[in-house]
């Protein structure tokens, strides 16, 4: 197990991107069409604003599924929540507007070539479960926890 290799052999490329205005349902059919576990959220200018992950869908969504049978089920007005109001937890959103969250200065991107141990680093200091991989190209993957158990499965 080498934990200085760089996160570019870990993560996951060709992120997805959404809007600031997609709905709960929207961004769901999208993730689950690209078998992605995080969308990058983005406003009208391109800039990012944040992360929704599959977490955050379930823990939108979990009190409303509990007890159905399908997630068609699920009230048409939870669907329609916009991922703003699901992304990321209070602590998250506090840290990156602490940070100054915003297109190329997002504060929790890593570069391809950083290494993982610096990843799990960032992960621990932070909280996050997810970060944003950069190059010189802009955003160009995601590195999520569950990547880095790749590691030490080798």
């Amino acid at each position: 197990m080498n934990l200085e290799k760089p996160i570019k052999n870990f993560m996951k490329k060709n992120p997805l991107l959404i809007d600031l205005d997609e709905t709960l349902g929207g961004v769901a059919s999208k993730m689950s069409a690209q078998k992605k576990d995080v969308a990058i959220v983005t406003d009208p200018e391109g800039e990012v604003r944040g992360l929704v992950t599959s977490h955050d869908l379930f823990d939108a969504l979990r009190t409303y599924v509990l007890g159905k049978d399908t997630l068609e089920q699920v009230p048409k007005e939870v669907r329609e929540l916009k991922v703003i109001t699901i992304m990321k937890g209070t602590y998250t959103k506090e840290f990156m507007e602490a940070c100054g969250l915003s297109g190329s200065n997002v504060c929790i991107t890593l570069g391809e070539n950083d290494s993982i141990v610096n990843a799990i680093r960032v992960m621990a200091i932070t909280g996050i479960d997810h970060i944003l991989i950069s190059s010189e190209k802009g955003i160009t993957g995601t590195l999520s926890d569950d990547d880095i158990i790749q590691v030490f499965m080798e």
